[in-house]
């Protein structure tokens, strides 16, 4: 009876001190603290760009328009390279837009005549997300051309070159490659197609196309000045 007596007691102050000091043995348990919410940095800003552009071959649809009917009258814009300038904004880390000015001068066969070209555009992008330092990206733009061809060789007697204003819309997808935090190489293709016009009057004699298509490679870099 003694002895059941003494474990019991031995048990007791066990579980009064032995408790307490197991615990702090073991370390004591806190609850989790709730994680800090950090919002995710968005890039904004302006950017500045400029691009060189290769124009592949474009078949262009044409007909001339006469007393009594009209004839086809097709012909090819030959390969060359163009010029682009931009000024853009980044919106957020996936949609930023800018606008861009360029210049293309393209050899024809059409009587010999050289086409100059004028494009003003205002375009819209949307990143797809960064992986590895590369952004690829689609987007689409519109805005205008100008269309002004020059003659190298004999035309029909009286035809004169016609300057042309006309809508033009594109579509464009590509790459982005950080080279620095602020510098950026563009590597993309683009799908531009200008409206048709009268090119040419010449009594009852006009000469007109059906529009202007074209494929370009593009390679650029842009500047982040933020």
């Amino acid at each position: 009876m003694r002895l059941n007596i003494t474990v019991l007691s031995a048990a007791s102050l066990f579980s009064f001190f032995g408790g307490p000091v197991l615990a702090a043995d073991l370390g004591q348990a806190y609850p989790p603290e709730a994680p800090v919410y950090a919002p995710l940095e968005q890039a904004s800003g302006w950017y500045l760009r400029g691009d060189v552009a290769y124009n592949f071959k474009s078949d262009v649809k044409a007909k001339v328009d006469f007393v009594g009917g009209s004839s086809p009258s097709d012909y090819e814009m030959k390969r060359g390279f163009s010029p682009f300038i931009g000024i853009g904004y980044q919106f957020n880390d996936y949609l930023r837009g800018d606008v861009t000015v360029g210049y293309s001068q393209r050899d024809t066969t059409y009587f010999e005549t050289t086409a100059d070209l004028w494009e003003a555009m205002a375009n819209a992008y949307v990143d797809l997300g960064k992986y590895y330092g590369i952004t690829p990206y689609v987007g689409g733009g519109v805005g205008f051309a100008n269309v002004n061809y020059d003659f190298q060789g004999p035309v029909y007697p009286g035809l004169k070159s016609g300057d042309t204003n006309r809508f033009e819309w594109a579509l464009m997808a590509g790459v982005a490659i950080d080279v620095t935090p602020r510098l950026k190489l563009d590597l993309g293709y683009r799908y531009a197609n200008i409206n048709g016009a009268d090119l040419y009057k010449n009594g009852d004699v006009t000469v007109s196309d059906d529009g202007i298509k074209t494929h370009q490679i593009r390679a650029g870099v842009r500047f982040n000045t933020w």
